[in-house]
């Protein structure tokens, strides 16, 4: 069954393959990488049972329980601290020129505690962006660092307002005082823009430049003080509106961000679930009999030992205790082998379900004595699925049968000797483990 994602692929007109080959090349491309490799690099679980990695699912479901709006929120954020980033020069730039204006007014002491106030302030600034920019980064909480930013912001709207004071509080004809006000009006403006996205920053900066711009008039009795005031609260006010459509631009474009990272999270899921599933057996997640050929040609053990096995009268346990009972046996079987792998034989073996009660495995070949051993694990741990069932008359044992093979041997020979073993262990009587050709250890393990 195709996933959801690649319904939506399909309703758009495209077929299976270009939603496998164009809509995500690229993990397309990443998962072959993965399936290439060889054996020995396939990491602890070997080649047992590539289930698909559960981690991606939880990672994205952990995403989409984020609620859609704090994943907004941290879009908008990231832009803001990207831009603020690429801003540094420009506000360095500003800060010189005004300074430089400054020097030439007949006020310019008045100018020197609120200039290096504002560059102490930037220094601030420049420090709450960058601790918004690692919590995003890490993906940590944001609201302490949001907090931060907020107050270096207010912070740095007072050094703004301090700056503009002078100017006002203290008017004199000079060339240089336009630039000095203009630019500060300009500038302020700019940054109210580029806040606007996140209002509360906006605010913060907007409440720092209008209170220290207040107190400042009160404390140097300037004349009109209510007048310029309330102009002052006025151009803040345009501004603030004049930035409202790049705040709706802003928050549409992290809104489309956010909804096309969730859609290409969950093709990325889904596309990895449909190739898991292409290569598995569903119920017990072995590899299934297509995978077990293609991979098992590419091994370059020098000697393989190849295992066929086969659960004794599984056609009386699915007559006897129904079909959800014989499902149960074989997802257990596929947990047995499973477990008996990983533990005795370590990343490099292959194991599938071959179909209906038939599974396969192969390895390297290691001593007969510890061949010996994975066999005997392989028989108790499958006689003990009854028992964890907890199903009343029920009894599973299985027959193998094991041919080692060389490694030029063909895959179709190893696995028609081990299958021939196979039967004659079905013929002498069942749980035991036959050798398709004389060894130094008994050829015959009975169980009976």
């Amino acid at each position: 069954m195709i996933p959801d994602p690649a319904l939506k692929a399909l309703a758009l007109g495209k077929s299976p393959r270009r939603f496998h080959l164009v809509a995500n090349l690229r993990d397309y491309k990443w998962w072959w990488a993965r399936h290439s490799s060889t054996i020995s690099e396939m990491g602890a679980e070997g080649m047992t049972a590539r289930l698909l990695p559960k981690r991606a699912e939880q990672d994205l479901a952990r995403k989409h329980g984020i609620p859609r709006e704090r994943e907004v929120r941290r879009a908008i954020l990231k832009g803001l601290v990207d831009t603020e980033q690429r801003s540094v020069i420009a506000n360095l730039s500003c800060w010189f020129v005004t300074a430089g204006a400054a020097f030439f007014l007949p006020n310019a002491s008045y100018f020197i505690l609120p200039l290096l106030f504002r560059l102490l302030a930037m220094v601030g600034t420049r420090a709450g962006f960058a601790n918004m920019r690692s919590a995003l980064r890490e993906e940590r909480g944001i609201a302490r660092a949001f907090n931060w930013l907020a107050a270096s912001l207010f912070v740095g709207g007072m050094a703004w307002g301090s700056t503009m004071l002078p100017i006002l509080a203290f008017p004199t004809l000079h060339p240089a005082r336009l630039l000095v006000g203009g630019g500060t009006l300009i500038g302020m403006s700019i940054i109210v823009t580029m806040l606007s996205p996140m209002r509360g920053l906006a605010l913060s900066f907007s409440s720092g430049f209008l209170g220290a711009f207040g107190l400042g008039l009160y404390l140097t009795g300037a004349a009109d003080g209510l007048a310029l005031m309330a102009g002052m609260t006025i151009l803040f006010l345009i501004f603030i509106a004049y930035s409202h459509a790049s705040t709706f631009g802003h928050e549409r474009s992290a809104k489309l961000l956010v909804e096309n990272r969730r859609l290409g999270e969950s093709l990325r899921v889904s596309l990895e679930r449909a190739m898991h599933m292409a290569d598995h057996d569903s119920l017990t997640g072995l590899f299934n009999r297509r995978a077990f050929f293609t991979y098992a040609e590419r091994v370059g053990w020098p000697r393989r030992l190849v295992i066929m096995i086969d659960i004794d009268h599984f056609k009386s346990i699915n007559d006897r205790f129904g079909h959800a009972t014989g499902d149960r046996v074989l997802e257990s079987v596929g947990e047995a082998i499973v477990e008996v792998l990983k533990t005795q034989v370590g990343p490099d073996h292959i194991a599938a379900r071959l179909g209906g009660e038939e599974f396969a495995i192969m390895m390297p070949f290691r001593s007969i004595a510890e061949n010996r051993h994975t066999t005997e694990a392989l028989h108790k741990n499958i006689a003990e699925i009854a028992a964890k069932l907890d199903v009343s008359g029920l009894v599973t044992t299985a027959s193998l049968g094991v041919f080692i093979a060389d490694g030029d041997a063909k895959l179709d020979d190893a696995l028609h000797e081990a299958d021939t073993a196979l039967y004659r262990a079905k013929a002498l009587g069942r749980d035991r483990t036959e050798y398709a050709e004389p060894t130094d250890e008994p050829a015959v393990v009975s169980r009976a």
